[in-house]
């Protein structure tokens, strides 16, 4: 898929900019400053940036904005307090900054070149060990470039893959583009259950303040780990035999490096490692110190990269910048979701008569195991009809934390919703991941979520929530 170009610099485009940058000041200014005005004057900000931006939404933006209106004038019909309201503004301002800064970490990776070794390296690995490889890379690069990391490793791999397997028969070449596509999207699915610089699982601490990332953290990337070995283990038995005679098709090249690799998940550990000081040496909240150790960091990778070329670091840092700023308009459609997502698990705890719904928990809930398998499938459902989990999981995170379900913590449900959440992103033609998977590789969107990664995620759903059923029922979690 080509990179969208930035926009003009209108009027229009520089008033979306300077929207988005008082966002960002404001959840800075939220982290010292205790002020209902800060929620307030953020929330009028991203309306303004949201109204300028409307040619940029998608289908889903549409309709998440467009809940959240309507959300929104029933709890002041209601008769919402300020306070309850600009803590809603906050969350919504929150995610909203977050995503636009970690454009910044995609712009210094787009010209850093550990990212092209990295996917190189990835990308001539012998076959059988191709996708693990790509798991993996998939995983590393969603993690510290998003999506933009996931289109770069994809295409990377498809032109790879066209080099390589031109003597194969037909049905091979696609099975072995089958085999690349799912390994990368699978890999990268995995983010929402143990990043700590992911809007996934930060959305869920978002809604359920009581939660730390240390508590489902370490959980979250073990399951990481099993989910990798599921998906690796249907790949080798669904793998085709390739004839002797077809298995060298490998062109001559120079070795590649692995150093590329090494470096981005010397990077991922060294941001990770930057929140985590933050927040143990400053005693700031685990979402404000990754708001400043985001653009922090990216700042300072950009002046690395650029010590050593012409200008030096400073100026290489004011171009990263720039670029970022540039480029806020060309997210709006999924600042619209993301953004929507932190107000609507404040508004709709507000508008729920939570007494209602915990007398028909208490009434239809007999064991912690249902209230798990209920979660999972609530939200799978919802994905796979269009609604993106991040409104799922905040609003059912919030929800959980006002019910008393007896033997359910939040740990785990917040852990079921994460690992939900992961095997829906590879599975419905309605996700970001899946739409643009599609377009790299020129295959319909229903293709790649159904036809290619399906089994995977209809499976390893079914074994996510048969897991966490039994384990939430001995007690273990």
């Amino acid at each position: 898929m080509p990179t969208p170009r930035p926009p003009a610099r209108s009027i229009r485009t520089l008033i979306a900019q300077g929207c988005i940058i008082v966002v960002i000041l404001a959840s800075f200014a939220g982290i010292f400053l205790h002020v209902t005005a800060i929620g307030l004057t953020a929330g009028v900000a991203l309306a303004v940036f949201l109204v300028l931006c409307w040619r940029q939404f998608t289908i889903a933006t549409w309709l998440t904005v467009g809940l959240c209106v309507v959300l929104l004038a029933a709890a002041i019909l209601q008769g919402i307090d300020l306070e309850t309201l600009s803590r809603g503004l906050e969350r919504m301002a929150f995610l909203a900054a977050l995503l636009a800064l970690l454009g910044a970490l995609r712009v210094v990776a787009s010209g850093a070149p550990e990212v092209e070794r990295a996917g190189r390296y990835l990308t001539t690995r012998p076959p059988g060990r191709r996708y693990l490889a790509m798991n993996f890379g998939g995983h590393v690069f969603g993690v510290l470039i998003n999506l933009g990391g996931f289109a770069l490793l994809l295409d990377m791999t498809r032109r790879s893959l066209e080099e390589t397997s031109a003597h194969l028969p037909p049905h091979l070449r696609e099975w072995r583009l089958r085999r690349i596509t799912t390994a990368v999207l699978r890999g990268f699915s995995l983010a929402p259950l143990w990043s700590p610089i992911g809007l996934g699982l930060n959305a869920l601490l978002l809604a359920m303040p009581g939660l730390a990332y240390a508590d489902i953290g370490p959980a979250g990337l073990l399951a990481a780990a099993l989910f990798l070995a599921w998906g690796w283990l249907l790949d080798w038995v669904g793998a085709p035999v390739i004839p002797a005679g077809m298995r060298v098709g490998q062109q001559t090249q120079a070795p590649a490096d692995p150093g590329g690799v090494v470096l981005l998940v010397l990077h991922v550990a060294l941001l990770a490692g930057l929140v985590f000081g933050l927040h143990a040496v400053t005693g700031l909240q685990f979402q404000q110190s990754l708001l400043i150790a985001v653009p922090g960091y990216s700042l300072a990778w950009a002046g690395w990269l650029g010590r050593g070329r012409m200008g030096g670091a400073l100026p290489a840092m004011r171009r990263a910048t720039a670029a970022t700023v540039r480029r806020f308009p060309l997210a709006a459609a999924e600042i619209g979701v993301f953004a929507s997502a932190g107000l609507l698990s404040v508004l709709a705890l507000e508008l729920l008569p939570i007494d209602r719904v915990q007398a028909l928990v208490a009434q239809l809930i007999g064991a912690p195991w249902q209230m798990i398998v209920l979660l999972n499938l609530t939200m799978f459902a919802l994905a796979t009809a269009g609604v993106n989990p991040i409104i799922t999981a905040s609003v059912l995170g919030g929800l959980v934390t006002q019910l008393d379900v007896p033997g359910l913590s939040d740990p785990a449900a917040a852990l079921s919703l994460a690992g939900t959440w992961s095997c829906v992103m590879g599975f419905t033609p309605l996700m970001t991941t899946v739409v643009y998977a599609g377009a790299l590789v020129g295959r319909p969107a229903a293709v790649v979520g159904f036809r290619w990664n399906g089994l995977y995620s209809l499976s390893a759903l079914t074994l996510w929530t048969v897991g966490m059923a039994l384990l939430v029922q001995v007690g273990w979690m």
